[in-house]
């Protein structure tokens, strides 16, 4: 779908106002959530799409059906990348500093997902290297619990906000020029995770940071279905029906997750 003149700058207003305000009220919400109900909880709902989704349902609007559904594909395979990142920070945090530990990680992430740009259009694919990567990453984190309470200190929240929305500012800007694979793939950038784990790394030390990652790795089935169904409705029940039925699938497995896998968590009160 094409836009121009008014039509165009009511989009493109539409966008900004996304890339200012989402990220960084979301980023508020987990954080206090996190303060309230523990990390493991902040990282589930940092797991939801609500970069991605935006991100991808803006590319529609803007590239058409096809590219939408394509980038929805490629962002289900990125959970695969988004998974190198969390275990590669997850036992380098232990060792070094944040920096590093940033630089790193964001590195294994690089190369991870140039390794997903070489594969197929293929929702089945994407679908499968997602959930297995998905079932392996908890196996994969170091085994540790937290074993007394840390208060969680905001005085940093506004930060946090501001480089989330810059970071969401930066990919969202990249994202439309660079073609639907790497356009599904830099929607999934893992920008509330950076930013929390930059900053619960900084405050509350290394073990706060990997229950967010289990957390973080929980809420990602929700994702998962989220994008499976978008891909797979949008050209059949066009973009207006397939949001609300992706929603309503990544509602439902997580509550199945939550309900009838997942145990409480451990740090639900730190």
């Amino acid at each position: 779908m094409a836009y121009d003149g008014h039509d165009s700058l009511i989009f493109e207003a539409i966008l900004l106002l996304f890339k200012l305000i989402t990220v960084p009220l979301f980023i508020l919400i987990i954080t206090l959530s996190g303060k309230r109900w523990g990390t493991e909880v902040a990282g589930t709902m940092g797991a939801f799409p609500v970069v991605a989704g935006p991100i991808v349902f803006f590319l529609t609007m803007d590239q058409g059906i096809n590219f939408g559904s394509n980038a929805a594909v490629f962002a289900i395979y990125a959970v695969v990348s988004l998974m190198v990142f969390l275990v590669s920070y997850s036992w380098i945090c232990i060792y070094l500093h944040f920096i590093p530990c940033l630089i790193l990680s964001m590195l294994a992430w690089l190369i991870s997902a140039y390794a997903l740009t070489l594969l197929p259009i293929n929702l089945t694919w994407a679908l499968l290297l997602s959930t297995l990567s998905l079932f392996l990453a908890p196996r994969l984190f170091p085994k540790i619990q937290i074993t007394h309470k840390v208060a969680q200190n905001l005085n940093d929240l506004p930060f946090r906000m501001l480089v989330g929305a810059t970071l969401t500012y930066l990919i969202t800007s990249l994202a439309g020029d660079l073609g639907q694979v790497w356009s599904g793939i830099l929607s999934v950038f893992p920008v509330i995770t950076l930013v929390l784990a930059v900053f619960t790394h900084r405050s509350l030390g290394f073990t706060h940071v990997i229950y967010i990652f289990r957390g973080i790795t929980k809420g990602l089935y929700s994702f998962v279905a989220y994008f499976f169904i978008y891909s797979l409705c949008l050209s059949n029940f066009g973009l207006w029906l397939t949001i609300p039925l992706a929603i309503l699938g990544a509602i439902l497995v997580q509550l199945f997750l939550q309900k009838l896998i997942y145990k409480t968590p451990q740090d639900s009160k730190p």
